[in-house]
């Protein structure tokens, strides 16, 4: 008799023939011997831990870390094991972040010119998808380092390109702008000038759902945004001016910072004392002769090189409120700009054109998944292709585009743990030197995974948030 049959003779069913109650047993026991294999290898790595006499602590983050970090936040051997790999996290969100926005521009550019009607556009972006996409990672990063950045030219016969650029085998030197000691209140205004983007976009957002009138509220946001910052930059010109308390220290005749005293000891005290940063300084001899013209780095430093003489007073003047700090070789390498190792160059070249493969397809499949009456409909009204693709086709695409593009920037961001194969000091790379001298494998691959996870989730959010944004709003 069946167990239906018996529920309906108003019989009691057995509990080992009552698939329910056997469900519920089958998960029980799956559960416990997932619990009892989880105890077993826990128990395994505690016995050989203490065998082998390693601490299972989190003591060894305040060690004395005793090496020293190429790139990131400054960083001295005599600072914790915690505060390395707080560098090493913070190089890894530099370069996810910078390839995530240099992969998105490059993909979508990519994608569009899969569906051009120029042939050879159309033919020239398939075969750098089919190329990209179909060759391993780990050698497009070895083909970038060592096949292209580490065959530029030497260091004093470096490539200058487009009057920006100073390319070598040292890495890229870039023209960058900066905010100068007379400026440093345009960056409460440039706060200022978010805030109010934000604010303007979602009142004109609400305004415009109250009227019936739906968007985003984007370009008014940039408009305050823009006039706001303009109007930071005119006050910041016309009141910005160095303090008339300014001090310098001379070394050996040629360098030195310009700084503000706070303590009034005379000597530079990092974390105490104001620098000056990007101020035009003039060197002169002691019988009043011009030796050189430089200006001081970001920390308020500067350095004079090949002078005839050695140098005896400094003289300073106001410089802009933003300026444009062009790399000069001087002595063995760059002084201003902004640099970019060969390391960093070599990783994030690999990231964004690997990544930006994969985002032309998800962008031409977006592009596709639009009706083509959209298209039809657009050349109607008289739009042209590149208005119809604008305002038309490319916010549609949107919806099918950002969930899979989601997926392409958590990979972006851990394919950035390869950076140990062309000694970029990422997260990885300086956990793997911390382990290996402290002995604490285990916990710092904890610190690795959550870690990683923190940046998945947090990428994950923002971009669910954008997409129920994005999302189609049925009345």
């Amino acid at each position: 008799m069946s167990v239906s049959e018996l529920r309906a003779a108003g019989g009691a069913v057995p509990f080992y023939r009552d698939v329910r109650i056997l469900a519920i047993l089958a998960q029980v026991a799956f559960v416990l011997v997932v619990v009892a294999a989880g105890a077993f290898f826990i128990n395994n790595l505690v016995v050989g831990l203490r065998a082998s006499n390693i601490p299972l602590g989190w003591n060894f983050l305040r060690q004395e870390a005793g090496f020293e970090i190429a790139e990131g936040p400054l960083f001295s051997p005599s600072e914790s094991y915690a505060r390395a790999f707080a560098v090493g996290v913070s190089n890894t969100v530099r370069v996810a972040i910078v390839g995530i926005v240099l992969a998105t521009l490059l993909g979508l550019l990519v994608g569009i010119a899969r569906l051009s009607n120029n042939w050879l556009v159309r033919t020239l972006a398939t075969v750098y998808v089919e190329i990209v996409r179909n060759t391993p990672l780990l050698v497009q990063l070895f083909f970038w380092y060592f096949a292209v950045i580490l065959k530029l030219p030497d260091i004093r016969s470096s490539a200058e390109w487009a009057g920006v650029a100073l390319l070598s085998n040292r890495g890229i030197a870039l023209t960058w702008p900066r905010i100068s000691a007379t400026g440093q209140g345009l960056v409460y205004w440039l706060a200022a000038a978010v805030v109010a983007a934000l604010l303007v976009g979602v009142l004109a957002r609400r305004r415009g759902a109250a009227q019936g009138r739906p968007q985003s509220g984007l370009a008014p946001g940039l408009l305050a945004m823009v006039i706001l910052a303009a109007v930071g930059f005119g006050i910041t010109t016309v009141t910005g001016a160095l303090p008339e308390n300014a001090i310098y220290t001379l070394h050996r005749g040629d360098r030195g910072v310009l700084f503000v005293d706070h303590n009034g000891n005379g000597v530079f005290n990092r974390g105490v004392d104001q620098p000056l940063a990007y101020v035009p300084v003039t060197l002169f001899a002691e019988d009043g002769s011009l030796l050189g013209v430089t200006s001081t780095d970001g920390e308020g430093a500067f350095r004079f090189y090949n002078l005839a003489a050695e140098g005896a007073r400094l003289t300073w003047e106001a410089p802009p409120v933003i300026v444009w700090d062009e790399p000069l070789l001087q002595g063995f390498n760059y002084q201003g700009g902004q640099r970019l190792s060969p390391e960093f160059a070599a990783l994030l070249f690999g990231l964004t054109i690997y990544t930006a493969g994969f985002i032309a397809e998800i962008v031409r499949a977006g592009i596709n998944a639009v009706a083509k009456g959209q298209w039809e409909a657009s050349r109607a009204l008289g739009l042209k292709s590149g208005e119809t693709l604008r305002l038309i086709v490319l916010p549609q695409a949107l919806r099918v585009i950002i969930p899979p593009l989601t997926s392409q920037y958590l990979n972006l961001t851990k394919n950035s743990s390869l950076a140990i194969a062309v000694g970029y000091p990422d997260l990885f790379n300086v956990s793997r030197t911390i382990f290996n001298q402290s002995g604490a494998t285990v916990q710092m691959f904890v610190l690795i995974m959550a870690t990683y996870l923190a940046l998945s989730l947090l990428t994950s959010t923002f971009m669910n948030w954008y997409n129920r944004r994005m999302a189609l709003v049925e009345r």
